[in-house]
C-alpha cells in the first residue's frame, strides 16, 4: 500500500502528471462529442428508429436492411456523384489558384499582412451571407455576372444556379472564392520557411523562375500540398449551408450531395436510421480517401 502511495504522490509531483491534467478535459471532450457520437449513429444504422418522436421501446434491430436499401437508392449514387464532380470542380482550381496568388504576394508584395486578410475575410465570412450575396450576383435575368456576359456580346447567357447543367459547376465557383484565402494563408506559411539560400543558390546555377518552383518550392510545401487536399476533401464532402441557402439540392438533383441527402432523409424524411446509415457510409468514404492519400504521401515523400 505505501508502495502504491508513493507512486502515485510521484506522479503527482511529476511534469507528466500536469500534462494528463491539462488534457484531459479535451479528451473527455472527445469522447462523449465526437467519438461517441460515431458508435451511437453506427447502432442506430441497424435499427428501424423513424422519427426523433418514436417511443425508444417500440425500436428493433432490422440488421443490414437500411444498407441494402441505401445500395439501391438512385439518388444516393447521384448525390455521391455529384460530391466526387465537387472535388475535381474546386479542389485543382482552388489549389492551383492559391498556389499562384500565394507566390505572388510573397515575392512581389510590400503589404502581405494586408493582402493577407483581404483574402481571408470571405472565408471568415458568414456563408449564408455569402451565399445570398453569389445568389444576387448568379441571378440568372439581371445579376452581375449576366449583365457582364451580355455586355461581352454573349446572348444565350447559363441560368446558374437553376440550369441543370451550370447549377454544379456555379456552386463550385462560390466555393472556391470563399475558401480561396484560407489556402493562401496556410502555402503562404509555408513559403516562407524555404530557405533563402536555397533560391540563391538556383540563381547562381542560372536557374530560370519555372525551375525554382518545381525543384525547389514544390517539393519544399509538399507536406502542405497534402494536408490542404486532406482538408478540402473533407470540406467538400461536408458542405451542406450554401446548397440550403442556394439550391435546396436542386434543380432536380443537380446539386444534391451526401450531406444534404442525409439532413433531408433524417430531419424531413423523418428517417433518423436512413440518415444515420448515410453518416456510416460517408465516413468510410472519407477515412478511405484519406488513407489511401496518406499512403501516396509517405511514398512520394520517400522517392
Amino acid at each position: 500500500m505505501d508502495s502504491i502511495l508513493r507512486k502515485i504522490n510521484s506522479l503527482r509531483n511529476s511534469e507528466s502528471f500536469a500534462g494528463y491534467m491539462f488534457i484531459l478535459p479535451c479528451l473527455f471532450f472527445l469522447l462523449f462529442m465526437a467519438i461517441l457520437p460515431v458508435f451511437l449513429t453506427a447502432i442506430i444504422s441497424f435499427t428501424n428508429w423513424g422519427s426523433v418522436a418514436t417511443d425508444i421501446s417500440k425500436l428493433s434491430f432490422v440488421g443490414f436492411k437500411n444498407y441494402i436499401d441505401l445500395f439501391k437508392d438512385a439518388t444516393f449514387y447521384t448525390a455521391l456523384k455529384n460530391n466526387i464532380l465537387l472535388l475535381f470542380y474546386t479542389i485543382p482550381v482552388q489549389l492551383v489558384v492559391s498556389f499562384i496568388l500565394a507566390v505572388l504576394i510573397n515575392k512581389y508584395c510590400y503589404f502581405k499582412n494586408f493582402f493577407k486578410a483581404i483574402y481571408f475575410l470571405p472565408y471568415i465570412s458568414s456563408t449564408v451571407a455569402v451565399a445570398t450575396i453569389w445568389m444576387v450576383v448568379m441571378q440568372p435575368s439581371y445579376g452581375p455576372l449576366t449583365e457582364m456576359l451580355k455586355a461581352m456580346g454573349i446572348e444565350n447567357t447559363p441560368k446558374w444556379l437553376s440550369d441543370l447543367h451550370w447549377a454544379l459547376p456555379s456552386l463550385s465557383g462560390m466555393v472556391v472564392w470563399q475558401n480561396l484565402g484560407y489556402d493562401i494563408v496556410i502555402i503562404l506559411a509555408a513559403l516562407q520557411t524555404v530557405p533563402a539560400e536555397m533560391y540563391e543558390s538556383a540563381d547562381i546555377d542560372g536557374a530560370n523562375w519555372f525551375v525554382k518552383i518545381r525543384k525547389i518550392t514544390l517539393p519544399m510545401i509538399t507536406p502542405t500540398i497534402f494536408f490542404l487536399i486532406i482538408y478540402e476533401i473533407m470540406e467538400t464532402f461536408r458542405i451542406f449551408d450554401q446548397i440550403s441557402v442556394l439550391t435546396d439540392g436542386g434543380p432536380g438533383d443537380a446539386t444534391q450531395v451526401l450531406v444534404y441527402y442525409l439532413y433531408k432523409q433524417a430531419f424531413r424524411n423523418s428517417h433518423i436510421n436512413y440518415g444515420a446509415t448515410i453518416t456510416v457510409v460517408l465516413f468510410i468514404i472519407v477515412f478511405a480517401i484519406t488513407l489511401v492519400q496518406w499512403i501516396f504521401r509517405k511514398k512520394w515523400v520517400h522517392e
